[in-house]
Order: structure tokens, then C-alpha cells, then sequence
């Protein structure tokens, strides 16, 4: 999932049915953010969108505007910016980092003891934990 913004998109767009229709050109529309709706914000409206994250993001997404009354139609283009997109590894096929990053691929990545390997310790059939690290915890039980 990701946000994405369309800056510069002129405000009389800013309903729901609009945007998502522009929307799903990247992937699957699921809402708008609050100063969007509340048209707050009229520089840019924002969607989040569920996305493939192996697919190409365009910079741009082309809009047929139709004329109601004379049925004339024209091109507009629209800007796309993404925000927060998730990061996906090509290398081990997980989201949260790049291939430029896996430490799968770049072994000299890995580091002892640190949070960002928690994941590596877990056996993927059982769920468990392969590392043999016990941490303590002192609890105090008033009966």
C-alpha cells in the first residue's frame, strides 16, 4: 500500500469517484486522506492505493475530459507522486528493503544483535526462534 498525490490537480476533481478513477491507473483505490475530503488542501489530492510493487509506477496518468454538453472530449495530463512507497527486495522477495540492501545478497550487511535481524532468527516452517538469545525479566506477582 501507498499514498500517492496528484499535485497541481485542479480542486473541481476532488470527489471521490474522480480521483479513484485516476487512481487506478497505479492499483487498487481504497480512500482519500482527510484534507483531501475536507478539500483542505487544495494543492494536491491524496489517495492510498494498493499497489504492485512489481510493476512500473508512471509519473504521469493521462485523463479524457468529457464535455457533457458537447460531447467534446480532451487530454489532460496528471502528475503522480508517491509517497511512502514500501520498499521490496527482488533479491528474497520481501517488503522492507531494496536488493541494494538485502543482506542476503550482501552478506557484509549483517549485523549482530540488532532488532532488524529478529526476523532472520525465526525458522519459517515452525515460526520459532533458532536463536538460543534468552532475555530476562523479573516479575513481581502480590498474591
Amino acid at each position: 500500500m501507498a499514498w500517492i498525490s496528484f499535485p497541481g490537480l485542479k480542486p473541481t476533481y476532488f470527489v471521490k469517484e474522480a480521483l479513484f478513477s485516476i487512481a487506478s491507473a497505479i492499483g487498487k483505490p481504497l480512500h482519500l486522506d482527510q484534507a483531501t475530503i475536507n478539500k483542505t488542501r487544495p494543492s494536491c489530492a491524496r489517495v492510498k492505493v494498493q499497489v504492485d510493487l512489481l510493476s512500473n509506477f508512471p509519473k504521469h496518468v493521462e485523463m479524457e475530459i468529457i464535455n457533457e454538453h458537447t460531447k467534446e472530449s480532451r487530454l489532460e495530463h496528471v502528475k503522480i507522486q508517491y509517497d511512502m512507497l514500501p520498499k521490496y527486495c527482488m533479491n528474497c522477495k520481501v517488503q522492507g528493503h531494496a536488493k541494494e540492501e538485502c543482506r542476503g545478497l550482501h552478506p557484509e550487511l549483517k549485523q549482530e544483535n540488532t532488532t532488524e535481524n529478529y526476523a532472520e532468527d525465526i525458522d519459517k516452517k515452525t515460526g520459532e526462534n533458532t536463536n538460543n538469545d534468552t532475555r530476562k525479566k523479573r516479575v513481581t506477582h502480590n498474591n
